[in-house]
């Protein structure tokens, strides 16, 4: 890692593999400890704020507040010295660097319904029905209403720790939900022309704004504890720490009681080379998916990419109050991918997150075929 700047004191550190994206260390600390270590007790802790953020099989990962990046760095070393503390490191906030124009291709097929781009011709009626889906995004306004009939049992705002309404409210249209909405309307959108691929699936909703691994731990922590059977997460998270890392271990071996919770997230929009990389969507337990459109490909490669699916979609915009905004990228592509594997799960629920991930690679061959996979799945099901 080099240094690339220092703002307000806290220093931005970059690498080659993190193209135009940087880690800055500020005023939070991650921190290991076992489930029974009194954090109250903790010399190093006194008059800080601390709380926990994920819970694994045998300990916590917890996050502290510091007063400055320098102080982080001295409290990890506290905290390293500390007995039933494991490991400490910084609580990374991952920012952009700058603007890059990128060389993802331009979408060469006109933007329709996302079950027509799909080519989804027969489709369980009441698809995703028994799933949850938890959905981390930067907002949403809840503001279609084609929207209405849909289950959301959470709805809660990661960067300021609070509950949000789960209709539309005024506070909500004042967020950037652009990326949000149209996540949804891909999903659970009951519009007759323009129909979701899963709209029976319950909604868990998790704003989060910034990439502090802290709040992505805390969104995976309530993902697990709602019961979710998959997470999506349709934005690029270049670098993954050792307290993700355990988390996403955790959720691949217990979440969906023991089948593996299937955290469905975006290849990126940039060339890249996933194998051997730091990024999300690089993870062994993760089902990474790029995009493809009319046989042109985004141009992240690699081994990890389970899937390429076509985009674009047409979904709903709030300005315009109809169905015309354009939803593309590997965004839609992972939004499309988390709405099938609901619709796949509500047919035979008994399926592990490894079981799926086999069948979106045996049936992406070249490019994603949900209409053949859900068929495989119900003629399996009916010879049980």
């Amino acid at each position: 890692m080099t240094l690339y700047s220092l703002q307000q004191g806290e220093p931005v550190y970059t690498h080659s593999a993190l193209a135009n994206k940087g880690l800055r260390l500020g005023k939070r600390v991650l921190f290991r400890h076992s489930k029974t270590l009194d954090l109250d007790q903790v010399k190093a802790l006194s008059g800080r704020r601390f709380a926990r953020v994920f819970e694994l099989e045998k300990a916590c990962w917890s996050v502290a507040i510091s007063q400055s990046a320098s102080e982080s760095l001295s409290l990890i070393e506290q905290l390293r010295g500390t007995e039933g503390i494991t490991l400490a490191e910084p609580d990374l906030l991952q920012v952009r660097l700058y603007r890059d124009s990128g060389n993802s291709p331009v979408s060469r097929a006109p933007a329709t319904a996302v079950r027509q781009q799909l080519s989804l011709t027969t489709w369980p009626e009441d698809a995703g029905r028994g799933v949850k889906i938890a959905v981390i995004d930067s907002a949403f306004s809840l503001s279609a209403p084609m929207l209405d009939s849909m289950a959301v049992e959470i709805h809660y705002d990661i960067d300021n720790r609070r509950a949000l309404p789960v209709k539309p409210a005024p506070a909500l249209l004042a967020l950037d939900t652009l990326h949000g909405d149209a996540s949804l309307a891909a999903i659970w959108s009951r519009h007759p022309d323009y129909p979701g691929i899963a709209p029976d699936a319950g909604a868990i909703l998790l704003r989060r704004d910034k990439n502090w691994t802290s709040d992505i731990l805390m969104s995976l922590q309530l993902s697990y504890l709602a019961g979710a059977d998959l997470v999506q997460a349709a934005w690029i998270l270049p670098f993954t720490q050792q307290a993700l890392a355990e988390a996403l271990d955790y959720l691949s071996y217990h979440g969906r009681q023991g089948k593996g919770t299937v955290i469905v997230a975006a290849a990126g929009n940039h060339a890249d080379h996933l194998d051997n990389g730091f990024s999300l969507a690089a993870q062994p337990q993760v089902l990474s998916v790029n995009a493809v459109s009319q046989g042109v490909k985004w141009p992240v490669t690699g081994s990890h990419i389970a899937s390429y699916v076509e985009v674009p979609y047409l979904v709903y915009s709030s300005a315009t109050g109809k169905y015309s905004l354009v939803y593309s990228n590997t965004s839609a592509a992972t939004a499309a991918m988390t709405g099938v594997l609901a619709a796949v799960l509500s047919v035979e629920p008994s399926l592990s997150a490894k079981q799926l991930g086999q069948l979106v690679r045996q049936y992406s061959q070249p490019v994603l075929n949900a209409q053949n996979m859900i068929h495989h799945v119900q003629n399996n099901r009916m010879t049980h």
